[in-house]
């Protein structure tokens, strides 16, 4: 399943700057950070645990920055029918 990514994107921003430093600070290459956010995929135990703490996002929230369900083409066009 992939996950929305835009409100994770700001977030990251917003704390970090750029996805290059926030990258770093996870300890994480930066083309591996990139391609996580733009496949929208799940994160993982331990790095999924790390980006919270680091983007300081509470507990109540971490669902709508890590696993807010993208809707897929396919169904905005069920949607619009």
């Amino acid at each position: 399943m992939a996950y929305k990514t835009d409100k994770l994107k700001a977030r990251i921003v917003e704390k970090y700057g750029d996805q290059k430093t926030f990258a770093e600070a996870l300890g994480m290459n930066e083309s591996t950070l990139s391609r996580l956010l733009a496949e929208g995929k799940d994160w993982k135990g331990s790095m999924l645990m790390k980006a919270i703490d680091l983007l300081e996002i509470p507990q109540t929230q971490v669902d709508s920055y890590f696993f807010e369900p993208a809707v897929s083409k396919e169904k905005l066009q069920e949607v619009k029918v």
